[in-house]
């Protein structure tokens, strides 16, 4: 079994408990969805810096896209932190 199976349910939980506080406080979040296609053969490698390990969309309540397109990648020097860019 891989060592990162246990992990990756936790890290969607964290990305999302951070893009919904953030999303909180400037449009009223209500029920938002956060959708991330995780490129698994990336994840489980060596993970470097600036490497794009995902993509996804946020929806607000109506279904609406709030993100059209956002890329997580790692931060450096950082254990589990990775940010998540907006477009």
């Amino acid at each position: 079994m891989n060592q990162y199976n246990s992990s990756i349910p936790k890290f969607i939980v964290s990305v999302f408990l951070i893009v919904t506080g953030f999303f909180s406080s400037t449009i009223k979040a209500q029920e938002l969805k956060l959708m991330i296609k995780i490129n698994e053969a990336v994840f489980y490698d060596r993970i470097t810096s600036n490497k794009i390990i995902g993509t996804g969309h946020l929806f607000n309540r109506e279904g609406k896209k709030i993100l059209i397109s956002s890329s997580l990648e790692k931060i450096k020097n950082t254990p589990g932190a990775y940010i998540i860019r907006g477009q």
